[in-house]
């Protein structure tokens, strides 16, 4: 039983941690929506508006469902960090597009590569897997 403990609290912050840098992340695609809503629609400065409703929408709506996946990844909810891995690859593709082409900025390829990195290696240790592993299997 004493077994379980150390386990189990290890577990809780690798999850927590993981949780943080999810949070922080939807606090960042908030941060674009209002971005958006301040420099378009604000000022009138929209080319189209409906496009730049849609977008801002779109931008509001990742970050509710980020800011879900961080809080459910708090509860230990096994579908969470399904979502905290497909939002990472997400970020992992734009961080890709960052580097090259135009209006390259290797500065925001790093700030997306970062936290989806250490998400992905807290999400992909030994005792979430092992976590996993037990729940899965109903032990």
């Amino acid at each position: 039983m004493t077994e379980s403990t150390p386990n189990s609290s290890l577990l809780r912050v690798i999850q927590l941690a993981a949780a943080i840098i999810v949070g922080l992340e939807a606090l960042a695609v908030l941060a674009f929506a209002v971005f958006g809503l301040v420099t378009d629609l604000l000022p009138g400065n929209a080319k189209s508006l409906p496009a730049a409703v849609t977008v801002i929408v779109l931008y509001l709506a990742a970050a509710a469902w980020v800011s879900y996946i961080a809080i459910s990844l708090t509860r230990s909810k096994r579908w969470a960090r399904s979502g905290a891995i497909f939002w990472q690859t997400c970020q992992l593709a734009l961080a890709s597009q960052s580097f090259t082409g135009r209006g390259a900025n290797v500065l925001i390829g790093v700030a997306l590569i970062v936290p989806s990195i250490a998400v992905l290696s807290l999400l992909f240790s030994k005792p979430v897997l092992a976590a996993n592993k037990k729940e899965i299997l109903g032990e």
